[in-house]
């Protein structure tokens, strides 16, 4: 697992906040790395609210983003070197998925994604690119 996160909406769900965590030292305990906040207009969030501010064990970077996925969607499963990390849906919150494909130079990560329904058959793939914002 590269990393974890808590998504929740502010009230009138204007807004939703994130904290992010990696485990950096392979123990088991989460290390809360990184806060994010991403504007919801039209029910849609208006970007991924990237953040790049975490790192593995190894200290390598790992980048957080925001997903919304389909609405017949039960799981989001993001692809990594090797393994594939499968994130439960829960009715219409964003998700905070993960990726160690991060540019630090260009502030840029990507996160190669498949969209699952609950029998397990994919809905969708695609790749999002996300830039930090600002």
């Amino acid at each position: 697992m590269s990393g974890s996160s808590v998504t929740f909406f502010t009230p009138g769900r204007r807004g939703v906040h994130s904290c992010d965590a990696t485990d950096l030292d392979r123990s088991g305990a989460e290390r809360w790395c990184a806060l994010a906040f991403g504007r919801v207009e039209g029910a849609r969030l208006r970007d991924p609210r990237l953040t790049i501010t975490c790192s593995d064990a190894e200290g390598e970077p790992v980048g957080f983003a925001w997903v919304e996925p389909s609405g017949r969607a039960a799981y989001v499963v993001v692809r990594q070197p090797g393994y594939a990390e499968v994130y439960a849906t829960s009715g219409s919150v964003p998700v905070r998925v993960t990726s160690t494909d991060v540019d630090l130079t260009s502030s840029r990560a990507t996160f190669s994604i498949s969209e699952h329904a609950e029998n397990g058959s994919r809905i969708r793939s695609y790749e999002l690119e996300a830039q930090v914002a600002g």
